[in-house]
């Protein structure tokens, strides 16, 4: 068998036609069946025009449409580009322009903002209900098409204002499945429980890659819900799940419908940071990984039966075929136990960032990826993440540009400066901290200026905090912003909260008194 998602697929489809794949809102799917409404939908999109490499945007709220839609395009060998739910008309624009996709495939709401965009290379937007569905074709090989070929772009936050287009292989809709799989002990008995968005690498990559590579079940819900997840996955009868560590803080919050410990059929959820209150009070084994959407998912993780013995920090060992290393900024391994930029290398991490040569060369050296997060190995291979060179802020498991934000509040008149920066959060891990800096006589007030970024910016991305200064922000001698100089200042409790409308009490510079 190639080692390609598409190759995947038509794998598990003769192995166990009659397995069920997907249950959604009461309904049941087995590969088989499913597999013939992808192939009819393959057949008629190509009638419509899409070709092999052609790229296809596609905005879908979790159903099943929307991993017929992947399936199609990857059986087709065109290029899977999801965008995420809930962006503004601005964010939205970009990656259409940019991915230059003719094709659009997207939710009424979507396409009703699309029409008033200026997007002179879309030719075509489809509606979910407006799929065309042809004769099936019988599977294939696709001549030309392997591991290698690109199989989706994502865009993905970075520490830049725009968002990049990550260029990710068919390979990596292998191997991650594979990897995870071997890892965590996952079975044709298993069934994933997805609740991200099919427009994130967890839904659209790993979780995929992992239920076909054990033909087990995928139960597929519309959103994350803390009222309805435990009935939810009772339901379905769900073993496992990747879950943010917001998800996890906000299961512990919930004061209704929540299992004791045995109660339930979750046996293991895969996070980002280890959780005891979580595993001691539901029962469910923890495990932590590390990765990135341009590693192609591929990641290291914890061992099996790890309880979080090596503390917070600790995020684990590489995964199959996964080579991980902490180098210092030339791209010199850093010793043991000092901490340097996390790397990772794999033959299916991303082929690099479309249409951008400069930011490729930067990320990919030699095969390595390099992601501006720090950590360090310890003498037995183990990593450990310390913390982030880029300013990136990470909140509910979703990447933030800080330079995004700040290109947003730079637009509005009343406003001299602006930066941006994280703060930690209990419960979705960082929040978003705007200090700026009014013009003379102007009122920058906070609730307007976050609603001027809500024209601009999907809502997870508004600043929650924003501190409005009248001294202009402090700078060192090369004319650089202090940061260090600037978080020290800043008074938290000062700071306008978007959740609770507490306003400052006076701020007259950088300290707000």
């Amino acid at each position: 068998m190639n080692e390609t998602g598409r190759d995947l697929w038509r794998w598990r489809v003769e192995q166990t036609p009659e397995r069920i794949f997907l249950s959604f809102e009461g309904g049941e799917w087995s590969y088989g069946a499913f597999d013939e409404d992808v192939r009819r939908l393959a057949a008629g999109l190509a009638s419509a025009g899409v070709e092999p490499g052609a790229a296809v945007l596609v905005a879908l709220a979790n159903r099943p449409q929307a991993l017929q839609v992947q399936l199609a395009l990857q059986e087709l060998g065109a290029v899977f580009v999801p965008l995420l739910a809930g962006l503004t008309a601005a964010e939205l624009a970009y990656p259409i322009n940019h991915s230059e996709a003719a094709l659009l495939i997207a939710e009424p709401e979507v396409a009703d903002q699309v029409a008033g965009l200026d997007c002179p290379r879309l030719r075509r937007v489809l509606g979910v209900d407006e799929l065309p569905m042809g004769d099936p074709r019988p599977p294939a090989p696709l001549v030309g098409y392997d591991e290698d070929s690109l199989a989706a772009i994502l865009y993905t936050s970075g520490s830049t204002g725009r968002p990049k287009g990550v260029m990710l292989r068919a390979g990596s809709w292998f191997s991650v499945g594979e990897a995870f799989a071997d890892r965590f002990g996952v079975t044709e008995q298993d069934t994933y429980f997805l609740p991200t968005t099919l427009a994130h690498a967890v839904g659209a990559l790993t979780a995929l890659s992992m239920t076909l590579q054990r033909g087990g079940r995928l139960a597929l819900v519309d959103r994350f819900s803390p009222s309805s997840f435990w009935r939810q996955v009772a339901g379905a009868g769900a073993t496992y799940s990747i879950l943010f560590p917001a998800h996890l803080n906000l299961l512990l919050e919930a004061d209704q419908g929540t299992p004791a410990r045995g109660e339930h059929p979750l046996r293991l959820v895969i996070t980002h940071a280890y959780n005891g209150r979580f595993e001691d009070r539901f029962g469910t084994e923890l495990a932590t990984v590390w990765g990135m959407t341009e590693t192609g998912a591929l990641c290291v993780g914890s061992e099996p039966g790890y309880r979080g013995e090596l503390g917070d920090n600790y995020v684990g060992v590489p995964m199959t075929d996964v080579e991980a290393a902490v180098f210092d900024d030339r791209m010199q391994p850093v010793p043991v136990t000092v901490p340097g930029e996390i790397a990772l290398r794999h033959r299916h991490v991303m082929l690099g960032y479309f249409k951008d040569a400069e930011a490729t060369a930067a990320t990919l050296v030699d095969g390595w990826v390099r992601s501006g997060d720090l950590g360090l190995l310890d003498e037995g291979g183990r990593l450990f993440f310390v913390g982030r060179m880029k300013n990136v802020i990470k909140r509910s498991g979703e990447n933030i540009s800080a330079e995004e934000v700040e290109g947003a509040l730079a637009e509005h008149p009343d406003l001299a400066e602006a930066t941006v920066f994280a703060v930690p959060d209990a419960l979705r891990t960082e929040e978003v901290f705007a200090a700026v800096v009014r013009r003379p006589g102007a009122p920058a007030d906070p609730r307007e200026l976050r609603a001027f970024c809500a024209q601009r910016l999907v809502r997870w991305k508004l600043p929650r905090y924003i501190a409005v200064l009248d001294d202009a922000l402090p700078r060192l001698a090369n004319g650089k912003l202090d940061r260090v100089a600037l978080r020290a200042s800043l008074n938290l409790d000062r700071a306008w909260d978007a959740e609770t409308e507490i306003s400052p009490r006076g701020a007259s510079g950088p300290s707000g008194r």
